[in-house]
């Protein structure tokens, strides 16, 4: 007998155990849906807020990356596109090669307030600049460029107006069409610039160096065959001698004197 009740007690013990245990799971599931269903609720109430916060992140993760733009090496030695005799070959419009770009690290914050300090033509040219010349329009080896300083013509620091006007070296050139196709554009259109934007682009040459090796007066002129030296800088800055030596210019005689505006 004794054996038989404890044989008895310990199904009952067994059952209870049995019967705890499922009270148990029923409880924590409940527990469980409930919290799922709060949880749902919850996130319902709070999308209106949730979602401008994760815009917001997205947003700033993106600021992060930084766009890549190209600009000229302003020192470079022995460029395949320096050939003092280049200009009496065929035409060829190797005016500026990608291999003398380099990548620079333009952040969309500075894109963002560089553009909104351009006005109309500076919206035009040098946002191209800014975006990375992606149509192959803008001259990279006679033309402005960025640099860890800015922005840069030759050896002077180029700065435009939200009215157009270029200044360099506390020289201000009012802003043309013309001026800027002819500063910008590796084949400016003739169309828009005229012989008066042509003698102030020679002014800023001169001013700049912009024409010359490594930008140095004391340089040899950096010619090639491309478009751009063939047909504008040629013209205005080389002479010949009886010889048929080319002979660069670098004398301001009977240079117009830019066109100044009273500073603002």
């Amino acid at each position: 007998m004794v054996g038989t009740k404890s044989l008895s007690e310990r199904e009952r013990t067994a059952k209870l155990i049995a019967k705890t245990r499922a009270s148990i799971r029923k409880k924590h599931r409940a527990l469980k849906t409930g919290i799922m269903e709060k949880e749902i609720v919850l996130e319902k109430q709070l999308k209106p807020i949730i979602e401008p916060l994760k815009q917001i992140v997205g947003i700033t993760a993106r600021e992060g990356k930084l766009v890549e733009t190209k600009f000229m090496k302003s020192k470079r030695k022995n460029k395949r596109e320096y050939s003092d005799d280049d200009e009496e070959d065929d035409d060829n419009d190797g005016d500026d090669d990608d291999n003398d770009a380099i990548p620079t690290q333009i952040t969309p914050q500075r894109h963002q307030r560089l553009q909104s300090q351009l006005g109309p033509l500076g919206q035009v040219y040098v946002n191209t600049l800014l975006i990375g010349n992606a149509r192959n329009e803008i001259n990279l080896v006679y033309g402005v460029y960025f640099d860890e300083n800015g922005t840069t013509l030759g050896n002077k620091k180029f700065d435009v107006n939200m009215d157009d006007t270029i200044i360099m070296d506390g020289e201000r050139y009012k802003g043309t069409p013309g001026l800027y196709e002819l500063i910008f554009k590796k084949i400016p259109n003739d169309a828009i610039y005229t012989e008066n934007d042509k003698q102030t682009y020679k002014h800023i040459l001169l001013t700049t160096n912009d024409h010359r090796r490594d930008n140095n007066a004391r340089m040899p002129i950096k010619s090639n065959k491309g478009h751009k030296y063939k047909n504008i800088i040629a013209p205005l800055l080389v002479t010949r001698s009886v010889s048929g030596t080319n002979i660069g210019s670098g004398i301001k005689t009977n240079i117009p004197s830019a066109v100044r505006l009273t500073d603002k």
